[in-house]
Order: C-alpha cells, then structure tokens, then sequence
C-alpha cells in the first residue's frame, strides 16, 4: 500500500525542488517512515515535475552505510536528462549552499530490463562501463539529519552528474586504487576502502533486485551511477574539479548561476 501522505509530501518536494529553495524538514505530518515510504514520494515528485529521466544514481551503498539505513542496498534517485553533462562542461549551482562531489562507476544498459521478465544475471545487460561524477544537493539542509526515508523522498539528493570515459569493467579495483580527485589542482580525495567502499556490482545488482520489486521499467541505454569509489567532500561556488585514474582524467567546473 502506497504512503497515505504520499501525493501532498510529493506536491510539497516539486514546490520545493522548482523554488531551488532548501528546508530544514517535510512537515511532520507528511514524513515519511520508511525507505519504501520514502520512494512513494520520489515516484509521485518525479512524475510532478514532468522531466526527462536519462537514468539512476546510487547512494549510501557502502557496507557501513547500509548498516546505517537499515536498508540493505543503496537508496536510488532519477538522473534528469538535462542534468546529465560531458567531461569540460560548466555546471550552474543554484547558490553557495555546499555540494557534495563524489567520484563513481556508472554501468549503462545495452537493453531494457522489465520487472515481469524472468530473472537473469544482471550483469548480462550492461552495454558499457563509465566514470562519472555526481554532484548531490539535497532539498533538505541537512539530508542526513532528516533520515533516509525523507533522502529517497528527495531523490536521494540528486543534482547534477558528469558522464565521463568507457572504460574496462574488469578495471574497477585498480580504478579506485589509482583515483585522486583535485580541486583548483589540489588534492581533496583517494580511493576508499574496506567497509566504506561501495561495490559498483554489488549496487547495481541489488537496485536491479529493487525495481523489480517497485514494478520500474529500466530502459536501454539508461545510466545507472552506482556510488562514490573515492571519499565525498563538498564545495562551494566555482571550483574546477578533476578526477585522474589509471592514467587518465576527466574534469568538469562549476560556477553559481
């Protein structure tokens, strides 16, 4: 059974999400109690604000992290297509509000996977393997604070993210050994490790496992950017940002608008 307060919670998210406003917390009668709870909302303020949907960004997917939500896999948002930029680009932040930047692995699908069909390996409908950025911006001051059933209501605080490279799937644990990621040409962040690494294949296979679950259609050629391989840190304002990995690079700046 769908959130009762599903429809007003997601009216209130798109008001919130179009004003590029942020708050302290939903309405205390509009909050959500669970991460399912939570994705009631996200589907109900997604299909408001009428946007194109280029795919799905994985969030809180490292071990410890999902010990912390409770939720045993990530929590997923939508990537808007308009928001999906290439490597150089200079993305617009709505103000001098603090940004996340994380570092990730993105698969992208090579074919549709339906919720009816029967299960397979999901790995099997991969078409290629990307590098990509995310940039996370809740609508929540602080999104940690409000709990992770109001962070998938928020789209798991998705902004902006940057499509980089293809790269060999095979690669990914040298990837993440070799990553350092510079901000102005100063190091901020390296590879995790341990239990705060995220797996990509670990993600995508149980988000793969949630849409199913959810009835979600996921089209070929959707994006799914599958969480951080280096430590998160924020910026603020115009910054230029790089990440090298494996004897490669690939950057991108922001300013505010």
């Amino acid at each position: 059974m769908a959130f009762a307060a599903a429809d007003a919670a997601a009216a209130w998210m798109t008001d919130l999400w179009r004003s590029g406003q942020q708050a302290t917390a939903l309405p205390a009668d509009l909050r959500p109690a669970t991460i399912a709870d939570g994705y009631d909302i996200q589907d109900r303020f997604i299909a408001g604000l009428g946007l194109p949907i280029a795919g799905w960004k994985l969030g809180v997917g490292s071990p410890k992290q999902r010990a912390e939500t409770g939720a045993g896999a990530s929590i997923a948002g939508r990537i808007f297509a308009g928001r999906s930029h290439a490597p150089g680009d200079t993305i617009a932040l709505p103000d001098l509000a603090p940004v996340t930047i994380e570092f990730e692995i993105a698969y992208v699908l090579g074919r549709d996977i339906l919720p009816g069909e029967p299960a397979s390996d999901p790995m099997a409908a991969i078409g290629e393997t990307r590098v990509t950025f995310e940039l996370v911006r809740s609508r929540f001051i602080d999104r940690r604070a409000v709990g992770w059933p109001s962070f998938a209501a928020d789209n798991a605080a998705f902004e902006a993210l940057v499509v980089g490279d293809m790269i060999d799937g095979n690669d990914l644990a040298a990837l993440a050994a070799s990553a350092v990621v510079l901000v102005d040409g100063e190091e901020r962040a390296r590879g995790l490790s341990g239990e705060d690494a995220t797996d990509p294949v670990r993600a995508y296979v149980d988000f793969v496992a949630t849409a199913r679950q959810r009835g979600m259609i996921l089209p070929k050629g959707s994006i799914i950017s599958t969480g951080t391989v280096t430590k998160p840190f924020t910026i603020e304002g115009a910054v230029a940002i790089e990440a090298r990995y494996l004897g490669r690079a690939v950057g991108f700046s922001t300013k505010v608008a």
